[in-house]
């Protein structure tokens, strides 16, 4: 590339624009000078909004393949778990089927006296509901306290 051809171009049209420029009269140049502000802000503008829309269709395209990945492969670790279930014999565990909020709370010769959880005392009322209905649930933090009966192993004597 010819660096000396490019200058010689650039400073023949600059001063082209310069002589076009000055003949104008002054609402010319001024709406001359607003109008290249204009096409200025136009183009950057834009570019702006196309280099987002590329980047925004680059992040969604590899997120969807990220996605399509990850499906992928949880589908080949269920069927090589239910594989390895079905020629092991092992029982697959199950989900719980208590609610996970529920708090167990231990009862010994019925005195509830304390939350397992927040270790607040327990009120007459929420007693007397858990000996009714065995779910109640702490008035300090919220937490369901499920009433079950304590049980002293029996340790068998020799």
């Amino acid at each position: 590339m010819d660096w000396r051809n490019l200058v010689d171009n650039l400073s023949l049209w600059y001063s082209e624009f310069i002589n076009w420029y000055s003949v104008q009269p002054i609402y010319g140049q001024v709406l001359s000078i607003i109008g290249i502000i204009a096409v200025l802000a136009l183009t950057v503008t834009i570019v702006y909004y196309i280099i987002k829309g590329v980047a925004y269709l680059v992040y969604y395209v590899l997120k969807g393949i990220f996605y399509l990945l990850k499906g992928i492969g949880l589908l080949f670790f269920k069927l090589s778990e239910g594989l390895y279930h079905l020629i092991s014999g092992e029982i697959k565990p199950g989900k719980q089927t208590q609610n996970d909020n529920l708090q167990i709370t231990r009862s010994v010769s019925n005195t509830i006296t304390y939350c397992s959880e927040c270790g607040k005392r327990l009120s007459e009322k929420m007693i007397n509901q858990m000996m009714s209905q065995t779910i109640a649930y702490c008035v300090n933090c919220g937490k369901g306290l499920k009433l079950i009966e304590y049980q002293t192993p029996s340790i068998p004597t020799p």
